[in-house]
C-alpha cells in the first residue's frame, strides 16, 4: 500500500458534512502494518489489503486521538473510482494537530520507524496552544452567520444563474454579495478578481458588512480540493449534471459527480428550499438525500415528475413555448412570458430559459415577490456589462455572432443549436472550437463529434492560457482526428480563430465562437464594430 495524499478539507465535503482530514491509499507495495498496528489498536488482522490497511488506519486514528486527549468525531471509509484507491476521511477542529495525527496514523500503519511517544508529546504541544485563525476550519460557522445565502452548482449555467439571481435581489432592492467564477462582487463592484467559488470566496462575503443577502457559486473542484466555505445555506440551485473535467481529483463518472456537487444541497436548512431541475435525473434524484423542501424546475410543462409534486403540495417552476408559471399552495400563477425575459431569446435559447427558471426559483424561495422576480427577470439582458461570455451575441454586417463560454459538450451542443435559429435560408453556421488542456482526450474528442454534426464549417483554435500540461498542437490534432472534412482552419489561439471565422460569414451567416481566454479583445471588438442583438 502507498499513502496518495493527505488533505484538509476546510468544511462540508463528499465524505462528510463537516470539515475533514482525508488520506488516500492505494493499492501498491505490499504494505508492513505488521502485529504493532495490532497491539496498538486491538486490531485482529494481518491483511495487507486496501479494506484491511483502511480499517486498520481507522483503529490506529481512534487510538491516536484518544491518546492524544482528543474526541475522535466521525470517520468515514469509501472506496473510491479509482481501482484499488480507499479514503479514510476523518473530522477534525484543529489543522495543526488533527494533520499531525493523520500523518503519523499513516506512518504507524505502514511500519514505517517512528518514535510514536515523542510524536504524542509534539502532537500535545500543538493542542496545548491558542488555536489562531489558521488553525481552525476555514468554513464560515452557521453560529456567526446573519445573513441568508444562497448556493448555487452544477456543471454549466452556474455563473449565468449566479449573476442572474444576484440581479433580481438588487433590482429588488437588496445589497448582495456573491461569488463566481469571474471573482467576488460586492453589489456592483468587483473586489476580488478570478475563480474565487471556494471557501476563501465565501468567507470574504460574510465579512462583508451590511449585506442581505450571499449568493455563492460553488465549483466541483472546491468542493473536492478544499470542502464548502459555509456550514449551512437557505437555498440551494442545481442547474444540471453532465460530463466535465472527467478523471480529475478521482472523479470518473456522473454518478459520483452529482454527489459532490450535492454537498451543496445536502448544507440546505431544513426550513429552506433545494431548487432543483426535475429535467435531469441525477440532479431529482437528489430530493431523496436532502434535509431541505424540494422546488422543483422544469422545461416541460407536462413533466410528470413536477405534476405528481405539485399535487402533494410542493413548489415548482416551469415553462411552456410561451411563458413561465409558478405553482404553490394548490395555486398556478403566471410569473412573466418568455417574450419578456430577454436571455431567453423568447425561449430559443432553451438552457437560458432553464437558467432564468433556476434564478427566479432562488429568489421566490428566498422570500420575493412575484413581481419583483418579473422585473428582474425582465430586467437582465446577456450583454459584456452584466454576463460577459454568456451568450453576448452581435450582428457584423448582417452575419450573427455569438460568443459563449461553451467549454464542454453540453455547452458547445446548446451554443451550436442556439446559432443554428439565426441562420437565414441558405446561411451558414461557422464554429471556432477549442478547450482548456485539463480534459481528458475523450472530453476534447467529444467537443470535436459535436461540432462535426451541429455546424457547417469547423475552426481548431489552440489554447495559450490553458494548456494546462499538453503540448503546444496537441488538443487540434485530437480535434481535427474527429472533425474531419468540416475543418476548415487551424489557428494559434482564439482571439485569431475569432478573427478568421469572421472571414469567413457573411450576411445570414452565424459564427459561434468557444469563448473561454481571449473573450475582453474579441468583446471589445465586437461593441465597437458590431451592433448587440441581447
Amino acid at each position: 500500500m502507498e499513502a496518495v495524499e493527505l488533505r484538509t478539507l476546510d468544511g462540508p465535503n463528499l465524505f462528510m458534512l463537516k470539515p475533514a482530514i482525508k488520506i488516500e491509499i492505494a493499492a501498491g507495495a505490499e504494505s508492513r502494518a505488521s502485529a504493532r498496528s495490532a497491539s496498538f489498536a486491538s486490531i485482529n488482522t494481518t491483511d495487507t489489503g486496501p479494506d484491511a490497511v483502511a480499517l486498520a488506519l481507522r483503529e490506529v486514528l481512534l487510538a491516536l486521538h484518544e491518546r492524544a486527549g482528543m474526541a475522535a468525531g466521525e470517520i468515514v471509509i469509501r472506496r473510491l473510482e479509482e481501482d484499488g484507491h480507499i479514503a479514510v476521511a476523518y473530522q477534525w477542529s484543529r489543522r495543526g494537530a488533527s494533520r499531525a495525527i493523520g500523518h503519523l496514523a499513516w506512518q504507524f500503519v505502514s511500519g514505517e520507524d517512528i518514535d510514536i511517544e515523542a510524536a504524542l508529546t509534539e502532537i500535545e504541544s500543538l493542542l496545548s496552544a491558542p488555536a489562531d485563525a489558521d488553525d481552525v476550519p476555514e468554513m464560515f460557522p452557521e453560529s456567526e452567520r446573519t445573513i441568508p445565502a444562497i448556493g448555487i452548482t452544477g456543471t454549466n449555467g452556474k455563473t449565468t444563474t449566479t449573476r442572474l439571481t444576484s440581479s433580481i435581489l438588487r433590482r429588488a432592492g437588496k445589497r448582495v454579495g456573491w461569488t463566481s467564477s469571474s471573482g467576488v462582487m460586492i453589489d456592483d463592484e468587483m473586489v476580488m478578481e478570478g475563480d474565487w467559488t471556494g471557501p476563501s470566496g465565501a468567507r470574504r462575503v460574510f465579512d462583508e458588512p451590511g449585506l442581505d443577502v450571499a449568493v455563492l457559486e460553488t465549483a466541483r473542484g472546491g468542493i473536492l480540493l478544499r470542502g464548502l466555505g459555509y456550514e449551512r445555506n437557505d437555498v440551494s440551485v442545481m442547474t444540471n449534471i453532465s460530463a466535465d473535467h472527467m478523471g480529475m481529483h478521482g472523479v470518473y463518472s456522473l454518478d459520483v459527480l452529482t454527489e459532490v456537487k450535492a454537498v451543496v444541497a445536502r448544507v440546505t436548512r431544513e426550513d429552506g428550499y433545494a431548487v432543483l431541475n426535475a429535467d435531469d435525473a441525477r440532479v431529482l434524484a437528489v430530493r431523496d438525500v436532502i434535509l431541505a423542501k424540494p422546488f422543483l424546475f422544469s422545461r416541460d410543462a407536462s413533466n410528470a415528475e413536477v405534476d405528481e409534486h405539485v399535487r402533494k403540495g410542493g413548489w415548482a417552476l416551469q415553462a411552456d413555448a410561451e411563458r413561465i408559471t409558478w405553482s404553490h399552495e394548490g395555486q398556478e400563477e403566471l410569473v412573466t412570458l418568455l417574450s419578456d425575459v430577454p436571455i431567453t431569446f423568447g425561449g430559443r435559447a432553451g438552457h437560458m430559459v432553464e437558467n432564468a427558471l433556476a434564478a427566479a426559483a432562488a429568489c421566490l424561495a428566498i422570500g420575493l415577490s412575484v413581481e419583483e422576480v418579473r422585473d428582474g427577470l425582465r430586467s437582465f439582458r446577456n450583454r459584456p456589462t452584466e454576463n460577459k461570455g454568456r451568450l453576448n451575441v452581435f450582428d457584423k454586417d448582417g452575419a450573427t455572432v455569438v460568443v459563449d463560454f461553451a467549454h464542454n459538450e453540453a455547452g458547445l451542443e446548446h451554443l451550436l443549436k442556439f446559432g443554428r435559429s439565426f441562420c437565414r435560408e441558405g446561411g451558414r453556421l461557422v464554429v471556432a472550437i477549442g478547450t482548456a488542456g485539463d480534459r481528458d482526450d475523450s472530453a476534447i474528442q467529444g467537443i470535436g463529434r459535436v461540432a462535426a454534426e451541429l455546424a457547417d464549417a469547423v475552426i481548431i483554435k489552440d489554447s495559450e492560457k490553458y494548456l494546462r500540461g499538453r503540448e503546444v498542437g496537441e488538443m487540434p490534432g485530437i480535434l481535427k482526428r474527429v472533425v474531419g472534412d468540416r475543418l476548415i482552419q487551424e489557428c494559434a489561439n482564439e482571439r485569431s480563430a475569432f478573427y478568421a471565422g469572421l472571414e469567413q460569414v457573411s450576411a445570414g451567416d452565424t459564427l459561434a465562437v468557444m469563448c473561454i481566454e481571449d473573450s475582453d479583445e474579441i468583446l471589445a471588438y465586437l461593441e465597437q464594430h458590431a451592433s448587440p442583438l441581447s
